[in-house]
């Protein structure tokens, strides 16, 4: 049971001497709006992280007239998995907080499990979702997580989007993914727990120094002026996206047209007099990441190739990046396109489910179509 955009503000440095349900309350106000008499799905592991994000959030619907579910994957990949699941779930029962155990079958990988047990789980989750008309999934993701998140990738090479971590909202087309307790740290929420008398259960993977998250996770434990020297890093970063994403918008917004069909036109002279060249090949990036079908933005290299031929005059007649094809037209814009070649095989479209297709639509159909 291991824990595992449209992007809000990331996490703030957690302060200790706030009390996690008022910070939740505060937190979730500017997640909304949400329903009336909300219903809302917790992804619960059973860790303490996710079990406070359960508790907060019933206490939260509860005072609405709303009320939870707790969803706990069994991933199968250890013995006894299936034990601790039947504990938790009981745990809940005993509170009133209704619980769906969701397994994830059949074969399992033998390598880079924690990244493919974290997609069956969320394949998991949003299915469940979609089907019970679920609006909202919250997540027990928190202050640590996020540093970790940030450590990962700037040992990566993650550039300004990247370092700035998780984001406190993420849209799928079957849910909402709700993250309100990035502002707490892991020591916060568990000293919550003990208080409230909550019991909670450790999974043996987050002891496993063969992963280099649990490795990272360890030294931040240990070392609490560079855990929130790290927590300002994260900040700092955030921030710096939520400036980057909003120039990034407002040029798209003056100068590309996008088509209902997949494709778009960008207006040429109006985008190479739109910003710096980083600002025009971010969203250049995000063009063709839309219109490409590619799960990636192009890399950085390639873009700024791209956008310094763009902006000579004469210099730019057409090019392909990022599975897209550019093309310049005679009257000042450039045509961008799907590219003909390494289209994914189509995939099949069954009744009451949400199937992507090429990598730029999703196609929604309707169960009582079987």
């Amino acid at each position: 049971m291991d824990s595992a955009h449209l992007d809000r503000e990331p996490a703030a440095t957690p302060v200790s001497d706030r009390e996690p349900a008022a910070v939740f309350e505060r937190v979730m106000a500017g997640l909304g709006p949400f329903e009336e008499r909300p219903h809302v799905a917790v992804a619960l592991s059973g860790g303490a992280d996710s079990m406070a994000a359960c508790l907060l959030s019933e206490q939260w619907t509860r005072a609405r007239g709303g009320r939870v579910t707790a969803l706990i994957v069994d991933h199968g990949l250890r013995a006894g998995s299936m034990a601790e699941v039947r504990t938790v779930a009981a745990w809940m029962q005993r509170r009133g907080i209704a619980c769906d155990i969701l397994r994830w079958t059949g074969a399992k990988p033998t390598a880079g499990v924690q990244a493919v047990a974290r997609d069956a789980r969320y394949r998991l989750l949003r299915a469940w979702c979609r089907r019970a008309g679920v609006l909202h999934l919250i997540t027990g993701h928190q202050a640590d997580d996020q540093a970790e998140t940030y450590l990962l990738r700037l040992g990566r090479g993650s550039g300004r989007t990247g370092l700035a971590g998780m984001s406190a909202v993420r849209e799928f087309p079957e849910v909402r993914l709700l993250r309100p307790l990035l502002s707490l740290g892991r020591r916060e929420l568990a000293a919550w727990l003990t208080m409230q008398g909550v019991e909670w259960v450790d999974d043996p993977s987050n002891q496993e120094t063969a992963f280099a998250r649990v490795r990272l996770r360890r030294k931040l434990a240990t070392e609490p002026a560079w855990r929130d020297g790290i927590f300002a890093a994260v900040r700092r970063a955030g921030a710096a996206r939520m400036r980057a994403e909003a120039e990034t918008h407002r040029l798209l917004a003056g100068t590309a047209f996008i088509r209902p069909l997949g494709f778009a036109r960008l207006h040429r002279a109006a985008f190479n007099g739109g910003g710096d060249p980083d600002l025009r090949a971010r969203a250049l990036g995000r063009l063709c990441l839309a219109l490409g079908g590619c799960d990636h933005a192009p890399g950085t290299a390639g873009l700024g190739r791209l956008v310094a031929r763009m902006g000579q005059e004469g210099a730019f007649t057409g090019a392909t990046l990022g599975g897209c094809r550019l093309v310049a037209e005679a009257r000042g814009s450039v045509l961008i396109c799907r590219e003909a070649r390494n289209l994914p095989p189509v995939q099949a479209a069954r009744p009451g489910t949400i199937e992507a297709w090429d990598g730029r639509f999703r196609l929604d159909l309707p169960i009582d179509l079987a």
